[in-house]
């Protein structure tokens, strides 16, 4: 049996829940990402197989016998139509399901045998495919995910997020199966049919990420109307969530939004800073049940709290490696377990995270580190700023200097002095930011992710095959 069933569905149906649920089932490797024909991934992801092949346009000539002796296989793309071939080995969910039989046995499998390959998002360099095991997920949702969102079976959860990142298929799919709540999904995200579904289902579980609670205080300013308050429980993740966002969200539809904290190769939340008693601003809370995380410096040596370094992670959430990989899988981990994130932090005496930055985001100037989230807060919390980005640029003298991307609210003008004066009463001066340019928008990832590397124009395209010269 090939072990491989690819899903591939950017639109976001109940055919996600089938396809997976029975990839699973059947002991395959669901390996779920979104093809783009614009973005770097699709390349990156064909070079980690180790499969010989040829992928050809509808209109190429391929002698398959020639390639079948050579042991390359090779996949056609179809021609459009109705009636027209498909690609090779792929069967449509309609005729699967035709076919299929209502009696089925589960394929067994081992705990630590794969289950999902999901690719990070490249925000740092090349994609990697993350893999993931049956313990990995089982693991989440049966130890992490209670101590984190409380599931009941009465709870109807929001399913806005898309499947092929760990955040919805861990934290949203899969656990709201395995507790027996119900799941409605939104298959074309807009923030109007976002509150439409929370109201017509009276929702009252969203894992979201931050821009979607941003586009919800829009339409929630714009409208004289009352807006539901089913929600009891709101989880942001996937990236930073500005305080100003969680501020007003927590008035406006009455509730509390908990900032979760995790990655793909954790198998998504490791910890969450929860509502209520014990909530503290602008933190990602504690470790959840059954995860270890500390904070080590350069050498691995834990450090004090309230000093920053790296945030290290060890728990039955964590991905065994990526795949096909293993440079990448030995450079990110350390000795007895330890999964290095890459994120910069410092944990406080009751035990408490704070994500300061990634290591590669880090500005440094005179010798001082400065965290660009920490400035972008600040510049956040001015009433005409919708969104900013920092980054750190080369001055004329060669050092590193604070630029920020500001993204100014709907029908506002802003000018450089006032963010400036903004900042004054705040921010330190040596991380004031120097350079500041005004965008509409800012490069982001599926999940919300603001893209540092697209800002810093680091990002290059992989598909271009550049000619070598003599």
């Amino acid at each position: 049996m090939d072990p491989w069933r690819l899903i591939y569905h950017p639109d976001g149906d109940t055919a996600d829940v089938v396809s997976h649920g029975a990839a699973v089932a059947e002991g395959r490797i669901a390996g779920k990402y979104q093809l783009s024909t614009t973005l770097v991934p699709n390349t990156v992801i064909v070079q980690r197989s180790r499969t010989r092949g040829i992928i050809a346009g509808a209109d190429v000539r391929v002698d398959r016998d020639a390639a079948a002796s050579a042991g390359i296989e090779v996949a056609q793309a179809p021609r459009q139509g109705r009636n027209s071939a498909r690609a090779v080995s792929t069967v449509p969910l309609g005729e699967l399901m035709a076919k299929g039989s209502r009696k089925f046995d589960a394929e067994e499998v081992e705990p630590d045998d794969p289950s999902v390959i999901l690719y990070t998002s490249g925000t740092t360099g090349n994609p990697k495919g993350v893999t993931l095991t049956h313990r990995n997920f089982h693991y989440q949702c049966t130890t992490v995910v209670p101590s984190i969102i409380p599931f009941t079976p009465k709870d109807t959860v929001v399913g806005v997020l898309p499947l092929y990142h760990v955040y919805g298929l861990a934290n949203g799919l899969v656990a709201t199966l395995l507790f027996g709540a119900r799941f409605v999904m939104v298959p074309q995200y807009s923030p109007a049919a976002l509150l439409e579904a929370i109201a017509e289902n009276e929702a009252t579980i969203m894992p979201a990420i931050p821009s979607m609670y941003q586009h919800l205080l829009t339409i929630a300013r714009a409208r004289s109307t009352a807006m539901p308050r089913s929600l009891r429980y709101c989880v942001s993740g996937g990236a930073p969530l500005p305080l100003a966002v969680l501020r007003e969200f927590a008035d406006v539809f009455e509730t509390e939004i908990s900032e979760g904290y995790g990655l793909t190769e954790t198998t998504s939340s490791v910890c969450c800073n929860l509502s209520g008693e014990g909530y503290k601003e602008g933190s990602i809370g504690r470790a959840a049940t059954g995860v270890e995380m500390r904070v080590v410096d350069e050498a691995g040596g834990e450090v004090s709290p309230g000093e920053v370094g790296e945030i290290v992670i060890r728990s039955d959430t964590v991905t065994p490696g990526y795949w096909n990989n293993r440079e990448a899988t030995a450079a990110a981990f350390s000795g007895d377990g330890w999964f290095h994130t890459g994120d910069l932090g410092y944990r406080d005496e009751e035990g408490v995270f704070f994500i300061t930055d990634r290591k590669k985001d880090l500005i440094i100037r005179g010798g001082f580190n400065i965290s660009p989230r920490e400035v972008e807060e600040v510049i956040m919390l001015h009433p005409k700023v919708h969104e900013a980005a920092v980054i750190g640029v080369k001055d004329k003298r060669g050092e590193d200097t604070v630029k920020a991307f500001v993204v100014v609210m709907k029908d506002k003008t802003l000018s450089e002095r006032e963010i400036i004066d903004h900042c004054t009463d705040t921010v330190a001066p040596y991380k004031m930011p120097r350079i500041i340019e005004f965008v509409e928008t800012l490069p982001k990832s599926a999940t919300g992710k603001v893209l540092r590397s697209d800002l810093r124009g680091e990002t290059v395209d992989m598909r271009l095959v550049e000619q070598e010269t003599a």
